[in-house]
């Protein structure tokens, strides 16, 4: 709670966190992988209180691949009505169950990480609220990699592409200057970063 109080102070507009299901059917919000509860851990209902005391976006990274996990929060953002601030984000095989997850929860906003979006530059994911693009830096070379092989031009034609199929386009997670201003040129300007000053300098 205080990391999400002090980017909020700092200017960020909505916050990214990560959600894992214990071995008891618990859901806990910590990017770590762990398997009990600690003090400073944050259960899901202590996390929507919070949701609903700063009403500002939240996005929920998947860390299982499990509908249990993702069917507990869709619930819990039912019961909240916090549709419109709740989105469900991840990587392709833990990002599965959110997307099947929209049949019994139509109102359900799901995001796909997409690393490599030139596999997907004819046809863009469907059913989906949106789509991340980006690198992860833990990976060497990714950012290298992406901004290679993925020019400006072609950037702003994949943006122009995923819009007109009805889909939010965001960029995650990018923490240099270098990566802000890549996306920021290519008219991408709602980006999930640790470097909250630096992006509010970049994106300004």
């Amino acid at each position: 709670i205080a990391s999400f109080e002090k980017a909020l102070m700092n200017g960020a507009q909505g916050i990214e966190c990560d959600a894992r299901l214990l071995p008891d059917g618990e859901v806990i919000i910590l990017h770590d992988k762990i398997y009990k509860f600690d003090d400073q851990d944050l259960s899901l209902d202590h996390l929507f209180q919070f949701i609903k005391k700063k009403k500002v976006p939240f996005f929920i990274e998947l860390k299982d691949p499990s509908m249990r996990l993702v069917e507990k929060i869709a619930d819990k953002i039912k019961q909240e009505n916090l549709w419109e601030l709740v989105h469900l984000i991840g990587f392709s095989v833990l990002i599965k169950s959110a997307l099947k997850a929209q049949k019994n929860y139509p109102k359900l906003k799901v995001i796909p990480f997409l690393n490599f979006p030139i596999l997907s530059f004819i046809k863009p994911p469907k059913k989906s609220y949106g789509v991340f693009l980006g690198w992860i830096d833990e990976w060497r070379g990714s950012q290298f990699a992406f901004q290679k092989i993925i020019s400006q031009e072609r950037l702003k034609k994949l943006k122009k592409l995923y819009e007109k199929n009805g889909l939010k386009v965001m960029a995650g997670v990018v923490n240099n200057e270098k990566g802000l201003k890549y996306f920021k040129e290519a008219g991408i300007t709602d980006i999930v970063t640790d470097e909250i000053e630096l992006a509010r300098k970049i994106l300004k």
